[in-house]
């Protein structure tokens, strides 16, 4: 889509001019910035993918912030979000053939399907302004994060420059806040302070470099003959490794232990067999939990569930169900479990949880924390999903987990070497966010929601790249 005519060169320098005369004629600078949004959408319509890595590169530095009418939202990257999908779509909709082999993939048609049974469950929602608001954040996050994504990353060396931008502004990010923290004596107690305004708190923190990290693997391997380069990488690998230690995000450590067990799963070729066990695991779990109301031994005592200060306190708390977080959680838990079963087709409806669960909660569970001033949700994604989803969006949700972990399996022997490494970091940084999603409910955030889709569109384009070369040799 390229400009009209020889004369768009000279755009840029005529709107500075303009604007400058604007500016001195009515006494207000903000004409200047005129000159600048013309050359923006210049460079959007000759270069849309700049714009791509641009949303990319502002992601860890992406604050939420208050809007009129009582709304927020995260600034720069989601106002970016709405640009792209605007000239996304057009670029798309000007070529449409770019788009056919994303629709061979059954990875996609499974988003689409999740996609409309949100859809399906919005409209039926207890709130329905809410739930469609959810909706079309979660539309144009498949749309940014999916599909412009595969369209933008489908190259060698785009690729490389999305590992960059992605490493390189976390750990900017990195140094600021543990610079920050440093003054503090690298606290515990004051860790939430210090990642602001980038991070809502520790744990976004800790769980977008655990995203980022594993894509510094195919770095590694693509400048394995520049090793001055190498070391640039591990020094952003050593950066990243501290803000995840120094973040004191209980998460994040067991994620990064989940890099390191599913390589030797997808090599041993066991992902059926795991996920087999999981269900069965968990089935039988909550039929013993349920027997004769089992789950009632969990309880905590609410004198001595409290908030440490100190973290080795809080870990020892831990196991001993003396942690107000973990207590919460499970408060949150039992609330949510009681919820499915009694709307298990179409759930409450997205975006749902909170307006509803306090009436599903148990005294026995309460915490000091339990009046939820945060509005915070249900502190694990599958069980957020199966209230406000129902069972079937649940049932689609695992379902897109299982078709993306069996390509992977499959892809991890046949792909070339060059396409290996990202298709492997693309499955250890989806590993990590499982981890993640167990404990949160991140993916409707910026921070990881992003990578979870890239992660998807990455492993789907590296196969797509490598039936490209194999065609051509």
């Amino acid at each position: 889509m390229p400009l009209a005519g020889r004369s768009s060169e000279y755009l840029f320098p005529a709107s500075i001019l303009l604007a400058a005369i604007v500016s001195t004629l009515t006494g207000h600078l903000i004409w200047m910035a005129f000159p600048f949004c013309i050359l923006f959408i210049a460079i959007s319509i000759h270069k849309i993918h700049w714009v791509y890595f641009l949303l990319l590169a502002s992601i860890p530095f992406s604050t939420e912030v208050e809007i009129p009418g009582g709304l927020s939202t995260d600034f720069p990257d989601e106002p970016l979000m709405w640009w792209l999908c605007l000239i996304g779509g057009i670029y798309i909709l000007s070529n449409k053939k770019i788009i056919t082999k994303l629709l061979h993939h059954p990875l996609t048609w499974m988003l689409i399907f999740h996609w409309i049974w949100i859809l399906i469950c919005s409209i039926g929602s207890q709130d329905i302004v809410i739930s469609i608001k959810y909706w079309l954040s979660k539309s144009w996050y498949l749309f940014i994060f999916y599909v412009l994504a595969y369209l933008f990353l489908k190259s060698e060396k785009r690729l490389i420059t999305f590992s960059w931008i992605s490493a390189i502004s976390a750990c900017i990010t990195v140094l600021f806040v543990e610079g920050r923290h440093g003054m503090t004596g690298f606290a515990f107690n004051t860790i939430n302070t210090v990642v602001q305004p980038f991070f809502r708190n520790h744990v976004n923190y800790a769980c977008l470099l655990v995203c980022i990290l594993p894509y510094l693997y195919p770095l590694w391997k693509y400048y394995k003959h520049k090793p001055y380069t190498r070391y640039l990488i591990i020094l952003l690998g050593i950066i990243m490794l501290c803000g995840i230690g120094l973040s004191y995000t209980r998460a994040a450590y067991i994620a990064l232990f989940s890099l390191i067990v599913m390589y030797p799963l997808l090599k041993l070729k066991l992902i059926d067999g795991i996920a087999i066990l999981v269900v069965v695991g968990l089935s039988l779990g909550l039929i013993y939990l349920n027997y004769h109301n089992n789950f009632l031994e969990l309880a905590p005592d609410y004198n001595k569930a409290i908030t440490h200060t100190d973290f080795s306190s809080l870990l020892a708390a831990t196991p001993e169900g003396r942690d107000v977080s973990t207590m919460e959680r499970l408060h949150r838990w039992v609330a949510g479990t009681r919820m499915v079963g009694q709307k298990y087709i179409l759930g409450f409806g997205p975006g749902g949880f909170y307006n509803y669960y306090q009436g599903y909660t148990l005294s026995q569970f309460t915490t000091y924390v339990s009046a939820n001033p945060d509005r915070s949700s249900t502190h694990n994604y599958f069980l957020m999903t199966a209230v406000e989803q129902g069972i079937p969006g649940l049932l689609i949700f695992l379902g897109i987990l299982v078709m993306y972990f069996r390509q992977a399996q499959h892809s991890l022997f046949v792909l070339r070497a060059k396409y290996y490494p990202w298709a492997l970091a693309s499955v250890w940084s989806l590993s990590s966010i499982l981890v993640i999603i167990f404990f949160n409910d991140m993916i409707e955030t910026d921070k990881v929601g992003s990578y979870f889709f890239i992660n998807l569109a990455i492993l789907v384009s590296t196969v797509d790249l490598n039936k490209a070369d194999r065609t051509l040799n």
